[in-house]
């Protein structure tokens, strides 16, 4: 009898174990579907105290930052204009004037400011101590303009009738030509021109003298490019035609040139 028992003890308890493992299997093939009801309903409860989160905040900035906030005044006078006349305009002027250009000035005007700067400039140029060399200028068009035969020619003007307004270079021109010398081409390149122009209009700005000063600079850019015009129409003489007549002793370069003749 206690084997019996014991047989029948044994076939409950492994049928226990089949009907788990059996429920256990039909569980698995459902798992997915209760995996991604779990992650939904986590989703919602970190939404849910995010939302009780906000409203705390809120609730303690009414009740902290806030209380003496007010609203600003309604903007009436622009809700009329807008609402009677469908446009709106108060508007800032800089901002017109940002991006509408001005009015061009009338010839009338134009005529006007030129002669006005004329006056400008003849004052300018009695009140200054003008070298002898710049004696050639003509003013015209609110620009005098200086030319010194065979060396430069600049144009100058000024930007206002205050006197310490430092003159402005508008133009410069290099006269040392040499249609033999070059293939005809220019002397001076427009890059080197360019930096001569800064050079000066540095100068114009920094010196107490810049007439002179401007003067200077240039005529003795020009000695030395005519020194160079020298030395290199006397290399062609001596190549073509002068032969052992003339020899060149020593040149340096924007120095002095020295020749011997019929040694």
């Amino acid at each position: 009898m206690e084997r019996k028992i014991e047989i029948v003890q044994f076939a409950s308890r492994t049928r226990q174990l089949f009907v788990r493992l059996l429920a256990l299997v039909k569980w698995a093939s459902n798992a997915g579907k209760v995996e991604k009801c779990a992650m939904i309903s986590s989703f919602l409860d970190q939404q849910t105290i995010l939302f009780v989160d906000t409203a705390d905040r809120l609730a303690s900035l009414a009740r902290d930052a806030l209380v003496h906030a007010r609203l600003p005044s309604f903007a009436i006078p622009f809700a009329i204009d807008v609402l009677t006349t469908g446009s709106y305009p108060r508007l800032p002027t800089c901002i017109r004037d940002k991006i509408i250009p001005p009015d061009p000035i009338t010839k009338a005007e134009k005529q006007a400011t030129l002669s006005q700067l004329n006056q400008i400039l003849r004052h300018r140029l009695v009140t200054t101590d003008l070298p002898p060399q710049l004696a050639n200028l003509t003013v015209a068009n609110g620009r005098v303009k200086f030319r010194v035969e065979g060396e430069f020619e600049a144009t100058l003007t000024v930007m206002g009738d205050d006197p310490d307004v430092p003159w402005r270079l508008l133009k410069l021109e290099i006269l040392v030509e040499d249609k033999e010398t070059g293939d005809g081409r220019a002397l001076v390149h427009s890059l080197q021109v360019n930096f001569i122009h800064e050079l000066v209009q540095a100068r114009l700005c920094a010196d107490e003298k810049p007439l002179q000063d401007m003067y200077n600079c240039l005529h003795s850019f020009c000695l030395s490019l005519q020194l160079e015009v020298l030395h290199s129409q006397t290399l062609m003489l001596i190549r073509e035609r002068w032969g052992d007549l003339v020899t060149e002793e020593r040149y340096l370069p924007a120095k002095f040139l020295t020749l011997s003749v019929w040694k």
